[in-house]
C-alpha cells in the first residue's frame, strides 16, 4: 500500500510538471492545444494506472514487451508527438487529432494482443503446475505403498523397481498421457490392496503392468518433443 501511495504521489507531481510544460509552450490555447493536452493525459493516465494498480508482472516475456513497458512506450511517443503537433501543426487541429488517434489505436491493439499472450502464458503455466501436482501425487502414492512393504518380503525388490520406474520418469505431462497416468494410479491402488493381502503373484503382475505403463508413458512424451 505504501508503495502505491508513493507511486501515486510521484505520478501527481509528474503530471503537474507536464502541465506546466504544456501551458508554457502555448501562449494562445487553440483547438490543437486542447487535442494534444487530452491525448497526452490519456497516455499518462493509462501508463500510471497500469504501473500503480496492476499486479506485478511475473511473465516469461522480456520486460521490453511487458504491459507496463508498452504503456510507457505509448506515453513517451504520445508526449513527443503532442509536442511536435503543438509546435508545427498548431493551426491544423484535424491532423493533430488523426495522428494522435492512430497512435492511441496502435497502442490499444498492441496492449490487448500482449494481454492475450500473457493470458496464454498463464494458462500454460497453470496446466504445467497441474501436471506436476498430478505426477507428484502418483509418485507419493507409490511411495506410500512401498513404505508398507516389510523389508524381508520376497516382492520388496519388485516393488522397488516399479517405484524407480515412476520416480525416474519425466515429470512434465501431456494430455496424450492423461489416460495412461490414470491407469497407473489405478494399478497402484490395486497394488496397495494386494500388498495388504500379501498376494505375491498379483503383486509381481501389477508391478510389471506399472513398469510397462510408465515406460509407454515416457515413450509417448519423448515423441512429443
Amino acid at each position: 500500500m505504501n508503495k502505491k501511495i508513493t507511486k501515486l504521489a510521484g505520478a501527481v507531481v509528474f503530471l503537474i510538471l507536464i502541465n506546466i510544460g504544456l501551458f508554457s509552450l502555448a501562449a494562445i490555447k487553440l483547438t490543437s492545444f486542447w487535442i494534444s493536452w487530452i491525448f497526452i493525459h490519456i497516455a499518462f493516465l493509462m501508463f500510471a494506472g497500469i504501473l500503480i494498480f496492476s499486479a506485478p508482472e511475473q511473465r516469461k516475456l522480456k520486460f521490453a514487451y511487458s504491459e507496463t513497458a508498452v504503456a510507457a512506450y505509448y506515453f513517451i511517443i504520445e508526449l513527443i508527438a503532442g509536442y511536435v503537433l503543438l509546435t508545427y501543426f498548431v493551426f491544423i487541429p484535424v491532423i493533430s487529432f488523426v495522428i494522435q488517434t492512430v497512435i492511441l489505436a496502435v497502442f490499444l491493439i498492441a496492449f490487448f494482443m500482449l494481454k492475450g499472450m500473457n493470458r496464454d502464458i498463464d494458462r500454460k503455466e497453470d496446466a504445467a503446475k497441474a501436471d506436476l501436482r498430478q505426477f507428484q501425487a502418483i509418485l507419493e502414492f507409490m511411495k506410500d505403498v512401498q513404505s508398507q512393504v516389510d523389508y524381508s518380503a520376497p516382492y520388496k525388490k519388485t516393488i522397488q523397481h516399479a517405484y524407480d520406474a515412476i520416480s525416474g520418469s519425466q515429470v512434465k505431462s501431456s494430455p496424450a498421457v492423461y489416460e495412461m497416468e490414470k491407469n497407473i494410479w489405478d494399478l497402484i491402488g490395486q497394488l496397495k490392496k494386494e500388498v495388504a493381502a500379501e498376494n505375491e503373484e498379483r503383486i509381481n503382475a501389477l508391478c510389471r503392468d506399472i513398469e510397462n505403463q510408465t515406460a509407454e508413458r515416457n515413450r509417448r512424451l519423448r515423441m512429443e518433443r
